[in-house]
């Protein structure tokens, strides 16, 4: 168990922290994706009990090596599906900001889906599209769609949450509630 928490490790047991990192992050097998003891049972397939597995899974999953090979797979993945922290913060802002009044036009009339600009569309979370009309004598057939628009609450407050609004509120607040109870200690 010492050798994993040696910082530079022989070529076998590198070769295998890369390997418990890769199963651990990208194996085929959802049994091992994500769970740290069947990784190491894995690579090491004459441990049989996952009781004692498991300290020495968690020994791996920890070592420096494992959790840099962890650190450039996310990195890799994100960069290639371009999730970065700007993109997401910009999603986010993009609900938490919608304005409805953009679904229309300023005749009051609804704006085709291929007509909303990207801060519209991404607020829009579904929709659901009705033909109407046309079965009888004097209907005219005609088409209603619904939007679902995304949680804009919980948006703003992920929002707050990023800008440290709430830490600035709660401060506030503790600094308020202290004047008060010395208020009430000095009336006494």
């Amino acid at each position: 168990m010492a050798q994993t928490r040696n910082l530079k490790p022989g070529p076998v047991l590198r070769e295998k922290l890369i390997r418990f990192a890769d199963l651990y992050r990208g194996s085929p097998d959802p049994r091992l994706r994500g769970n740290k003891t069947a990784c190491y049972m894995a690579i090491h397939p004459r441990c049989k009990k996952y009781t004692s597995a498991s300290p020495k899974a968690c020994e791996y999953f920890n070592h420096p090596i494992v959790q840099e090979r962890l650190q450039e797979t996310l990195d890799v993945v994100s960069r290639e599906a371009d999730i970065t922290q700007k993109r997401v913060l910009q999603e986010i802002a993009r609900i938490g900001l919608f304005d409805p009044r953009k679904l229309f036009d300023n005749t009051g009339a609804p704006l085709p889906i291929t007509k909303l600009d990207d801060d519209v569309a991404a607020a829009i979370s579904g929709i659901k599209v009705m033909q109407t009309g046309g079965g009888g004598e004097g209907e005219s057939p005609g088409t209603v769609i619904e939007y679902k628009i995304a949680d804009k609450n919980s948006a703003l407050e992920k929002l707050m949450k990023y800008l440290g609004a709430y830490e600035k509120d709660n401060s506030q607040k503790a600094k308020s509630l202290a004047e008060l109870l010395t208020e009430i200690r000095d009336n006494e």
